[in-house]
């Protein structure tokens, strides 16, 4: 599994190489890659957002039990 920086970063060379490609359609494929880092990017942020949500829930959850 891949970090959310890494995806970041990843987006980032996409928007670089974009800007400096010589051919439409080289920056159209850079451009597609860079909105599909970005897309990992955020699914890996909700990911982690969701595993905090279920972390507190169970904690609550066994504080209640105890």
């Amino acid at each position: 599994m891949m970090g959310e920086q890494f995806y970041m970063t990843q987006a980032e060379s996409c928007a670089r190489a974009a800007e400096a490609a010589p051919l439409a359609n080289q920056r159209d494929t850079l451009l597609r890659s860079r909105a599909v880092w970005l897309g990992l990017a955020a699914r890996e942020q909700g990911n982690k957002a969701a595993r905090a949500e279920r972390e507190r829930i169970r904690t609550e959850e066994q504080d209640h039990v105890r």
